[in-house]
């Protein structure tokens, strides 16, 4: 189903399949992130070792640096081919292995289940939101400020938390995160399937790969957090 600027719907056989073939990239790529991501994870004993050695205690921040670093220049570069896929499957990569090192912690401390409960929670709550923006079809710009917001809370918290050490406060960050960037689910999702502009399926992929990745490792904290 296609849409005009104001969003309304209009038909068109070539608008219809053009707006399918986005949607597939969008797709395609996120599940690419996901591969990525996975070899990241499995590689994460490994590169913690080696970077602990180089950078010792300080060697999560050198994580979270380039992981930053690397989600900067993925969204500079989404539009231009083939840089794109380079600086995706760079930045999937560094989050995978970051991802790794959370579950293998997670895991020894608070048992396997977390993860999988964690995994699982993580992916029905795609699925559902996913269902109700193609269901629906409704418009969730309005969640625009409330993403905003919730990210900045999400993100302000959990880097105060880590720095003064407040196991509350990075609960409560966690708690957001889950909130906002299911929210901001809504919004990427519903922007794809309105979206005029089909030059850019690495961008709304990085985006959902964002807010999942986020809601997997909040819902880590919340589950497991309390047994640390």
């Amino acid at each position: 189903m296609n849409y005009d600027i104001q969003g309304r719907y209009y038909t068109g056989q070539t608008g219809i399949q053009d707006r399918i073939s986005f949607i597939r990239s969008v797709y395609l790529w996120l599940m690419g992130g996901f591969a990525v991501a996975g070899l990241g994870a499995l590689s994460s004993p490994f590169v913690a070792n080696g970077l602990f050695s180089i950078a010792g205690r300080f060697f999560p921040w050198v994580l979270f640096i380039a992981q930053f670093g690397a989600l900067m220049f993925a969204s500079a570069v989404s539009r231009r081919k083939p840089l794109n896929r380079l600086a995706y499957a760079l930045f999937t990569y560094i989050s995978g292995i970051i991802a790794g090192i959370v579950m293998l912690v997670v895991a020894r401390q608070s048992g396997f289940g977390i993860v999988m409960a964690a995994f699982g929670m993580t992916a029905g709550d795609f699925l559902l939101l996913t269902i109700i923006n193609f269901a629906t079809k409704k418009d969730f710009s309005f969640l625009r400020s409330f993403v905003i917001v919730g990210i900045g809370v999400m993100f302000f918290g959990s880097l105060i938390a880590a720095i003064f050490h407040i196991e509350t406060l990075g609960l409560l960050a966690a708690g957001v995160a889950v909130i906002a960037c299911s929210a901001k689910i809504l919004y990427d999702t519903s922007a794809m399937l309105r979206t005029q502009d089909f030059s850019d399926p690495a961008g709304f992929a990085l985006s959902l790969f964002v807010s999942l990745y986020n809601i997997f490792l909040s819902l880590l904290r919340l589950l497991g957090g309390r047994r640390n």
